[in-house]
């Protein structure tokens, strides 16, 4: 669990455009500084009237707090389920939370938690429960290729199904990002259901997705979702499932470098492009 680059970044593209309060912060699980001073100075100049006496403090410690501190001028809390990190707050998310913990921050920051969390909806519950109305989730989780990382990786769909207004929250916006990337990411530009579409994108390298949700009502007892195209019973129609089935069996006659061709400069670039932008935090 580590704040890289691209995290702070995006805490600070929260702050940009949502006005993020991060006046009580909680992180899940207490964040590594995995980024350098260096980093830090290139990528997010605004922050250089940090005195060097506390850039230099911040940079000894292994973890990110005090740069938060120094940026955004809020103690930043943790919680974990082992004590051995020392976090603010030791609870495993796994069980439900306690009635004291509920509404009591402004933001909640996953820099990597959820994927190693065998209850996920009692996380996603938790979270929600936590959180203040208003309040905004930043989540920053792997999606491709981190097999062995954690349980789990986390499609599109299941941040727009899960992070809904039933269950009292808004997806605000959804970024991929290659892990080995520096400020490069791609923006979703809208859900599955007001494309009509899966979001879908292929990559031949570690990538993560990162997640901003604001909560904007009550957090319901039971946490419920449905993937998205099934929920809007695209699968019912009879001609689809025998497009499927006609798609499927061509593919499987095709040679599998034409069938790669297709896919990487025909298919990704002029049809699942379209809802992605590259764009600069």
């Amino acid at each position: 669990m580590g704040l890289r680059i691209t995290s702070m970044l995006t805490i600070e593209y929260a702050k940009k455009h949502y006005a993020a309060d991060f006046s009580k912060t909680l992180t899940l699980g207490r964040q590594f500084r995995a980024f350098t001073q260096k980093e830090f100075k290139k990528y997010l100049p605004q922050y250089q009237s940090i005195s060097a006496e506390k850039l230099k403090s911040d940079f000894e410690s292994p973890y990110a707090e005090g740069v938060f501190e120094d940026m955004y001028g809020a103690k930043l809390l943790s919680l974990d389920g082992f004590a051995h990190e020392n976090p603010d707050i030791v609870w495993d998310l796994n069980q439900q939370i306690p009635e004291e913990m509920k509404e009591q921050y402004s933001c909640i920051i996953d820099g990597g938690t959820m994927e190693h969390v065998f209850n996920v909806p009692q996380l996603v519950k938790n979270c929600f429960s936590m959180l203040k109305e208003g309040g905004l989730y930043i989540s920053m989780v792997p999606t491709n290729n981190f097999n062995g990382h954690g349980l789990y990786q986390f499609s599109p769909d299941f941040f727009y199904s899960v992070f809904s207004r039933a269950n009292g929250m808004e997806i605000k916006d959804v970024f991929i990002v290659k892990f080995s990337a520096k400020n490069k990411v791609w923006k979703i530009n809208s859900s599955p259901a007001a494309s009509g579409e899966r979001v879908q994108f292929d990559v031949n390298t570690q990538t993560e997705i990162y997640v901003i949700a604001k909560k904007i009502g009550n957090t319901p007892e039971e946490i419920t979702a449905q993937q998205t195209d099934y929920e809007e019973g695209w699968y019912e129609d009879e001609k689809s499932i025998t497009n499927t089935a006609s798609r499927d069996a061509l593919i499987e006659k095709a040679p599998r470098k034409l069938v790669y061709a297709f896919r990487q400069f025909i298919y990704e670039p002029l049809v699942r492009r379209k809802n992605r932008t590259v764009i600069k935090l």
